[in-house]
């Protein structure tokens, strides 16, 4: 019966505490803040003023799907690479070099397949900044470093991410070198390959663009030397 007692004193106490929530103030007093949840603030919500937002005002996002069709269609990429540069973390990076006029072939085949192989070969591309991966791609584009010097110029920015791209390129020699450098080494290879040229003709093509290149150190563009060795080899043969 006490324990009865207790309970109902209690109940006829609380009968008389507002259904609400109080905040503390400095001087140990208390303020309302809001009702407790219940029906009075089931919706509409009570302390908070409507809002009636205007559908038109707000910027509908593009999907995935719908960048994958527009770097297809604007910037010709395959559906594969498309979709992979999309989905990618390297997405923004993308959109931002090709804004700035990068080829978007180069920049999506490097910071989507250039970076994996890097990778696998355990080259700390974790180290690479979006400011060295922006300004190799834009000296790549601008014919400053051959293509054949990308993965090298990547590889040097890696392993000292204190170097900007252009103090790679000068510390690593990667620059390259003017048409008349390129024709004066491919016509020497050429030269000393005179007999398997004169024997085999535009057979002879892939044996001696390998030693050209090795010839130039990678330090020129592979479809110049390509041109140059054709025209070479259409001589002499």
């Amino acid at each position: 019966m006490a324990i009865d007692a207790v309970a109902e004193r209690a109940e006829t106490a609380l009968d008389g505490v507002p259904e609400e929530t109080r905040d503390a103030n400095p001087d140990a007093t208390s303020r309302y803040l809001r009702p407790l949840p219940g029906a009075a603030r089931m919706y509409p919500e009570t302390d908070v003023p409507p809002v009636d937002p205007d559908p038109e005002a707000v910027e509908t996002p593009e999907l995935l799907t719908e960048k994958v069709d527009r770097y297809e269609a604007e910037y010709g990429l395959d559906a594969g690479l498309a979709e992979q540069v999309a989905y990618g973390q390297f997405m923004p990076l993308f959109e931002e070099v090709v804004a700035d006029g990068v080829d978007p072939t180069l920049s999506a085949t490097t910071l989507e397949s250039t970076l994996t192989e890097l990778r696998r070969d355990d080259v700390p591309v974790e180290n690479l900044t979006e400011a060295h991966l922006a300004d190799s791609l834009a000296l790549v584009d601008d014919g400053e470093v051959p293509n054949e010097g990308l993965e090298d110029l990547l590889t040097a920015l890696a392993e000292d991410p204190s170097l900007s791209a252009a103090e790679a390129v000068e510390a690593e020699d990667l620059g390259g070198v003017a048409e008349k450098e390129v024709r004066e080494a491919v016509v020497e290879v050429v030269e000393r390959n005179a007999e398997q040229v004169e024997t085999e003709g535009m057979g002879a093509f892939s044996g001696l663009m390998g030693e050209c290149m090795g010839a130039l150190r990678g330090k020129a563009d592979g479809d110049l030397v390509s041109g140059v060795l054709r025209e070479e080899i259409q001589k002499r043969s």
